[in-house]
């Protein structure tokens, strides 16, 4: 099945370590006084903690958090310490992601041996008393989490799930040639993609190319001229009736659609034929070396492309990336599961003036000559375009966006391309980020979009400029990170330098 990191939950599981005076008595370990002395009056006071806390919990967790039945055990002033605590405490040891943790002045020994037996990260619940158990957790070479507020654990546990989305991810890679890099496109992406598997997790399933395009008809009795007799997973008849009716539908929802249904169509089965190879390997996302696959001149022939494939899977937040580029992919998927938004990813570039104020000669072919007087003079300018637009930008779960239909080729005006006016979107904070090559770094910036640029242009176009806080800055970062830097909308720049971190990565923030 598809496996979506979106859908990837983080268990959590609040234990309670608390502690109970037993006996009457007055001395550097009591600090109260009359009622509050006397036997057991801290068990009391350690339930209106307890459950005022996790009605807090509750409150604070994001929808990614999947908050486990919490365990609570008291220690005395006895001191004792049974290996029936640490079984209470670790009974759903195999389940549990990280632990959300309160420990209790006097029960410190039972709580940092219960951190030192889980093996897994323990989340200090935010109170000024957590430095008094996240140092020593520390010193005992325990993954300790310790922050000031719920908002800032809040971050923490998104970043954890990212983390876990990432590591249980499977990525189709649609291969011609090469199985780290392509031989055009996405040079700049991963040098070793076993590499990635060791530090991330995630991994890799692929398939050759002329069979995914020998998939794009109905299966014969003779099977695929590519793999005579074998049962693949080729589309069907009954799937192209049900294409033509999504035609129909996409066709009908656009502002503008300048391409035939029966273009439209192709495209579509190639979007379902890469859907079906990513249910067969149970994965995550896709990535397509579009110019290794177009030199065949196959796609031609079929009168497609896989651009609508990608801007379809990325609204359903299923990572997809053209040009090869494993990076971009992974990164997709960081910023998917950290945002819930979905991700758009294009060609990077600085907007370089020819005069010294001007717009170099490939941006204004982009734009009208009254958006381009619009731009004119604005310093610390980018530019992105792709094909791959789609109606998620505001989130995954949020209602469609508005698009339009073109046709990527100039002259035959085959394969479905999305456009999306981004002037609607003027003035909204995006993020973009791009894991180098080396997986040394992770390159992560924010900018401002101001102008839609190529939305009633063909081929590979459709995007906007943005405007960067330095972009020769910005610039000389992106030459070590390469050409695509997927971005989505909102500021989640902290987050990803979380993740980075997370990994030993160096953030790059630009």
């Amino acid at each position: 099945m598809i496996k979506k990191c979106i859908d990837v939950k983080l268990n959590v599981k609040p234990v309670f370590v608390m502690f109970n005076h037993k006996y009457y008595y007055e001395g550097p370990c009591r600090m109260a006084g009359g009622e509050a002395l006397q036997p057991d009056f801290d068990s009391i006071v350690n339930g209106h903690i307890f459950h005022g806390t996790m009605e807090g919990m509750k409150h604070a967790m994001p929808e990614c958090v999947n908050l486990m039945e919490p365990v609570y055990l008291e220690t005395t002033c006895n001191w004792d310490i049974k290996d029936a605590y640490f079984d209470e405490l670790l009974k759903d040891q195999s389940e549990v992601d990280v632990y959300l943790a309160t420990g209790a002045f006097g029960a410190d020994q039972v709580f940092n041996e219960f951190a030192q037996r889980c093996k897994k990260p323990i989340c200090i619940q935010p109170d000024i008393w957590g430095p008094a158990r996240a140092g020593g957790l520390y010193n005992l070479g325990v993954d300790v989490i310790c922050e000031p507020t719920w908002a800032d654990i809040v971050k923490r546990l998104v970043v954890l799930r990212a983390k876990k989305a990432i590591a249980q991810a499977n990525l189709l890679l649609v291969t011609r040639f090469n199985y780290d890099i392509p031989v055009a496109g996405a040079t700049d992406s991963f040098v070793n993609l076993r590499a990635v598997t060791d530090l991330m997790g995630v991994h890799f399933r692929t398939v050759n190319a002329h069979e995914i395009l020998d998939q794009l008809h109905p299966l014969t009795e003779e099977g695929n001229h590519t793999t005579p007799g074998r049962i693949t997973p080729n589309i069907t008849e009954e799937e192209i009736k049900e294409l033509e009716v999504m035609a129909d539908e996409l066709l009908a929802g656009a502002e503008v659609a300048e391409i035939e249904k029966d273009k439209v169509v192709k495209s579509l089965i190639a979007y379902k034929v890469i859907q079906k190879n990513m249910d067969m390997y149970d994965c995550s996302g896709a990535v397509i070396p579009c110019p290794d696959i177009c030199s065949t001149r196959r796609i031609n022939e079929e009168q497609f492309t896989f651009c609508l494939t990608h801007s379809l899977n990325l609204e359903q937040g299923i990572a997809s990336g053209c040009e090869y580029d494993v990076a971009s992919t992974v990164t997709m998927l960081a910023e998917m599961a950290v945002s819930g938004k979905a991700p758009y990813m294009g060609n990077t570039l600085p907007i370089i003036s020819t005069d010294g104020r001007g717009l170099n000669l490939q941006i204004l072919k982009m734009l009208s000559e009254e958006d381009a007087k619009e731009i004119e003079g604005k310093d610390n300018l980018y530019v992105v375009y792709h094909s791959t637009p789609h109606r998620k930008f505001k989130g995954i779960n949020e209602p469609n966006g508005s698009y339009g239909l073109k046709a990527f080729a100039y002259d035959q005006k085959f394969g479905a391309v999305m456009r999306h006016n981004f002037n609607e979107d003027a003035g909204q904070v995006i993020t973009f980020a791009k894991f180098s090559g080396d997986l040394k770094r992770l390159l992560i910036g924010k900018g401002t979009i101001l102008k839609s640029v190529g939305y009633d242009l063909h081929n590979c176009n459709g995007g906007f400029i943005f405007q960067v806080e330095d972009q020769k800055k910005v610039y000389k970062e992106q030459c070590r990170a390469g050409l695509h830097m997927p971005l989505i909308f909102g500021d989640y720049t902290e987050e990803l330098k979380m993740l980075a971190e997370s990994y030993g990565m160096e953030a790059i923030m630009v």
